[in-house]
């Protein structure tokens, strides 16, 4: 993202799960009512509009005409985390970090967070808007001020609270590609020192293919996020994920892309397989580390 100014694709992401929020509850993947308090006027006119189910229709039509995929392939990674932040401390997790956390409302939405210490790291412009937005804080929430390209993350989190004798799931949604691979291996590293070992991750990355091939650079995903001032930087081969990841300290659990993981939950929508999520656990730091 551009220095100094709010992200624009977590707006968009923050669109995307207002529509799918009008949706009635027998057919909505959740439940986001905040969402729309992150939009400009313009995209929160077009929230109210689609209030009307024939409009919204036609709003996400032209959507996913415009840009195919980024819509479907959010709600998708919307859910699939939200179920694994759940099942994380089902299995024994105490707390919560969202890396690059954007305009997420994960602290006050979902029940199973209610009283758990949520750590939500971003970047200073668009954290200032997102406490702007919301009428008041959830009382769970530590916000963690952080430039992933320029700070420490260990020392943030250490300052924040963060305990690191006990288990943490970590959510690193819609990051880990706008990083450079220096910025990645800080983060991971840091997240191996400062969170107890068997403490559980999951993050989204893009398939190295679409950045490598001419033709996927012509895809409107990719040149929307180029014209947001939000490129597409760092991608990985997920035949080679399991490698990657292994190398940094961390275990590949499951990997599969969004579109796969639409078609698992019944997310309607076409949409390119190039977007993934990985769930990973964190293993004790090698000596010398961090």
């Amino acid at each position: 993202m551009e220095s100094g100014r709010p992200s624009r694709t977590a707006e968009y992401v923050a669109l995307f799960r207002a529509l799918e929020s009008l949706r009635p509850a027998g057919e909505r993947q959740f439940l986001d009512p905040q969402a729309t308090r992150f939009l400009r006027p313009t995209l929160r006119l077009l929230a109210c509009a689609a209030r009307l189910r024939p409009l919204r229709a036609r709003i996400e039509t032209h959507i996913d005409r415009r840009w195919p995929g980024p819509r479907p392939s959010a709600i998708a990674r919307t859910r699939v985390i939200d179920e694994f932040v759940t099942d994380a401390l089902s299995d024994g997790c105490v707390q919560v970090v969202l890396l690059g956390a954007g305009y997420d409302t994960r602290a006050s939405r979902l029940r199973a967070l209610a009283g758990v210490p949520v750590y939500e790291v971003d970047h200073p412009a668009t954290q200032a808007r997102k406490r702007k937005a919301l009428a008041a804080s959830p009382a769970n929430v530590r916000y963690v001020a952080v430039d992933f390209e320029r700070d420490r993350l260990d020392m943030a989190l250490s300052d924040a609270g963060l305990d690191p004798k006990r288990l943490a799931a970590v959510v690193w949604e819609g990051v880990f590609s706008y990083l450079s691979v220096d910025s990645i291996d800080r983060t991971i590293r840091s997240l191996t020192a400062t969170c107890a070992p068997g403490s559980r991750l999951l993050l989204t990355y893009v398939d190295q293919a679409a950045l490598d091939d001419e033709g996927s650079r012509e895809l409107p995903w990719l040149q929307a996020v180029n014209r947001a001032g939000e490129p597409f930087r760092t991608g990985l081969a997920p035949e080679l994920a399991g490698e990657f990841f292994h190398a940094r300290g961390l275990t590949l659990r499951h990997d599969e892309s969004t579109s796969e993981a639409a078609r698992r939950i019944g997310v309607g929508g076409t949409m390119p397989g190039f977007y993934r999520l990985a769930t990973l656990e964190l293993a004790a730091p090698s000596p010398g580390q961090g």
